[in-house]
């Protein structure tokens, strides 16, 4: 049976000098597939042949329905014929088998039924001696596959067998390397399992070659000395790291952009690159492996938006795959919906899914949300924040988190810094740190000559000196919470400085208005660039020098913005849906981060990037908190405090409606205690004033804004916070203006 239209399965068979073998070959498989039941293709590469083998081709492609020709100029051997046949193969399913009829093309019906019924990523065939020959191929092959085992810590029978079927985006995965190697088929399976993937094996039966000429020749010490030199190049890959993330190398490598990204001089170059190599020594997590990922997105972010709309394309395929296969949460809720993997093969089939939610991460993160096959020393636990009202938390396996910091250096140059130039950070640093964790953090700010400044130590006492830590560092960035250039910019207003090296400044944690960012404009006399972001994801999108919309990090994240469950027009507001294209660990497929937004009013930037735009970020808002010193605290403050007290703590909301005090809202924990709470109070008058009034309110639950979302800090005091005085404030100041700070609900 076959049908061009909608091929089911496609059969790839690489061929050189096959000639005398393909009628039969083409008449088998042809009988496989009408006992199969399902539409096939078969597809025949070429591989520069001598003998009539092109041209007998062509005539089978003729005679059979459902065959396909390609040809490769020169030879290039089995795994580039996989390779250029998965590349045009339209099946939802992929196999492999070789032209000589060795393999008995009967026995691909034995394989698709181990796929389909014993819940394997791969179905592999293990060659079964039926000749009853044991020469020195023989045993050299017995032995290749012992030291593959041992070596890759394995137990398959035959790792290169070269006969297998599985998902076609998953053998695109499984045929990614990292490294060139002589005889890169021996490691098909080597990928899929420290990818992995499991792999089903099926004894096959293993015929003599009648006709052609296998390139193995009699006595194979050549071949054997190089596989030797190929496990040694394999080791770094697939045993003593994890494999890497190739599919941005290749896409640059098979279609290069048109504009390379800006060359840095050689001294600025060095030091980058040590920096880069001495990653380990200075962050916690993240491996020397995020420079590169670094250097592949200073690139990609130049493809065109139909170059990088194909390769979000296949990353979702293969994420989708991988979470219908390896999490029993979306396994569930996929075949309750009645969708398969195959049905989401482009963004456009998005829709399909049912979005994920904050709630079904609570009740599922430690049930059944993780990847069954995940690798767990590249697992970290991370903890958001609570925008929802309570902290989440979740988990990212460390490549995730090497794009992420890729993707942040990558879009903090936008703003005209280049690594090496001087930073400011207005950030907390080091809260909820353990000790090593802070000594990596602080010798990071010193090779990235980054100054801290504490945005939760700002109060109106030592605004002017934080000023004068600022021009005195001369940086050429500064980057921070929303909030904290908010109040500079108030003080700036009225005490005006000159910083010339200053570039650009980068907003985040909050939505940052029009009004407040004309303000801060005005006062460093520079442009603000936004970042919009969840501890989930880090960065999901940021402005470039154009300011007209939000690039998103479309190698990493699909973000949709959806009403009425479609997609938002232009300058109508929707619901924001993230889906996270690397994270294996614990797929985030169209996660609900409970903020709205607007879609760009056009699809492409006059910077010339082809990364898709988000239009304008609706969904957060501003709220101060003050103290009784005049100490300016903004929400994101008490999300990161209260944050790893979760055991205790459910919800929380710090609530102000007169000045020199605060109530302070909680949902008990399982875990709460006095102590607990005497600990919080603690830190709260350490920031907010010892004298100042703390009244708790425990409460059932806590409201939610018309977002979706909670805001951990709501101000009613009575001022308008574009006028707000720099300084102690009293009762007096309550009086002044009558406008509701933004982040009063």
């Amino acid at each position: 049976m076959s049908d061009l239209a909608s091929p089911k399965l496609s059969i790839i068979v690489p061929c050189f000098n096959e000639a005398a073998n393909l009628p039969e070959l083409l008449s088998r498989l042809h009988k496989t597939y009408a006992k199969l039941g399902i539409p096939c293709e078969t597809i025949l590469v070429d591989d520069a042949s001598r003998d009539e083998t092109l041209a007998v081709m062509h005539e089978l492609a003729c005679r059979h329905p459902g065959v396909r020709v390609l040809a490769h100029q020169r030879n290039r051997g089995l795994f580039e014929g996989w390779r250029t046949g998965l590349a045009v193969a339209e099946g939802e399913y992929v196999g492999v088998i070789d032209a000589d009829l060795q393999y008995a093309p009967e026995d691909l019906a034995r394989l698709w039924e181990r796929l389909n019924w014993a819940h394997c990523d791969v179905a592999q065939g293990v060659r079964l001696n039926v000749t009853g020959e044991r020469g020195l191929r023989f045993w050299m092959s017995r032995g290749l596959n012992a030291l593959l085992n041992l070596t890759f810590q394995m137990s398959l029978h035959d790792n290169k067998s070269g006969f297998f079927i599985t998902r076609r985006e998953t053998a695109g995965d499984m045929l990614q390397f990292a490294t060139r190697y002589f005889y890169p088929q021996t490691f098909v399976m080597v990928s899929a399992h420290a990818k992995g993937y499991s792999i089903g094996e099926v004894r096959t039966v293993f015929a003599r070659r009648e006709q052609g000429q296998s390139f193995i020749p009699r006595f194979p010490l050549g071949i054997a000395a190089r596989s030797l030199v190929d496990i040694c190049r394999a080791l770094p890959e697939f045993r003593w790291r994890r494999p890497k993330v190739t599919f941005l190398r290749q896409k640059l490598e098979a279609a290069p952009p048109q504009r390379a990204p800006q060359p840095r001089p050689a001294a600025r170059t060095a030091a980058l690159g040590t920096y880069l190599k001495l990653m380990p020594l200075h962050h916690w997590v993240i491996s020397a492996d995020a420079g590169k990922y670094f250097t592949q997105l200073e690139r990609s972010q130049w493809m065109t938006p139909e170059q990088i709309r194909a390769m979000q394309n296949e990353r979702l395929q293969l994420i989708v795959s991988h979470a219908y296969n390896h999490v029993p949460f979306y396994r569930r809720r996929l075949d309750e919906a009645g969708i398969r993997p195959a049905d989401v093969a482009s963004i456009d089939d998005l829709a399909a899914l049912p979005p994920l939610t904050k709630d079904d991460i609570r009740e599922h993160v430690h049930f059944d949300l993780l990847a069954e096959n995940a690798h767990f020393p590249d697992l970290y636990q991370v903890r958001t924040s609570g925008s929802t009202g309570a902290p989440l938390l979740c988990y990212v396996d460390r490549t995730q988190l090497e794009l992420r910091w890729a993707s942040t250096l990558r879009s903090q140059e936008w703003t005209g810094y280049r690594f090496g130039d001087r930073t400011v950070r207005l950030w907390h640093q080091t809260i909820g740190m353990d000790r090593t964790q802070i000594v990596k953090e602080k010798l990071d700010a010193w090779f990235c000559r980054r100054l801290f400044i504490p945005a939760f130590r700002m109060t109106s006492k030592n605004l002017d000196d934080i000023v004068g830590q600022i021009v005195r560092h001369a940086p050429t960035m500064i980057d921070g919470y929303a909030e904290s250039f908010n109040l500079l910019a108030q003080f700036l207003d009225q005490h005006p400085i000159h910083c010339p090296s200053l570039k650009g400044l980068m907003s985040s944690a909050q939505t940052l208005s029009n009004g407040s960012r004309r303000i801060i404009e005005r006062s460093f006399q520079c442009g603000v660039f936004d970042k919009y972001g969840a501890r989930e994801f880090s960065g999901i999108a940021y402005e470039c020098d154009r300011h007209s919309g939000y690039h998103v990090v479309a190698e990493s994240y699909i973000v949709e913005i959806i009403k009425n469950g479609r997609p938002a027009k232009p300058g109508e507001v929707g619901e924001v849906l993230v889906t996270d294209l690397n994270n294996r660990c614990m797929p985030f497929l169209r996660y609900q981060l409970g903020d709205l937004a607007k879609p760009a009013a056009s699809s492409s930037c006059s910077c010339g990037r082809g990364l898709p735009l988000i239009g304008e970020i609706m969904g957060r808002t501003q709220s101060i908190v003050i103290g009784t010193e005049g100490q300016f605290l903004p929400g994101a403050f008490f999300a990161h405090l209260l944050k790893d007290y979760d055991y205790a703590v459910k919800q929380f909301q710090v609530y102000q409606e007169r000045f020199g005090a605060i109530e302070l809202r909680i949902v008990k924990g399982g875990r709460f205690s006095q102590s607990v709470l005497d600990q919080i109070l603690a830190q709260l008058h350490d920031y907010l004033g010892r004298d100042l009034v703390i009244d708790v309110k425990f409460l059932d639950s806590l409201p939610l804004v018309r977002t979706g979302k909670f805001q951990h800090s709501v101000s009613n005091l009575r001022f308008d916070f574009q006028t707000l005085a720099v300084g102690p404030v009293d009762a007096a100041s309550a009086a002044t203006g009558d406008a509701r700070a933004e982040g009063g609900q």
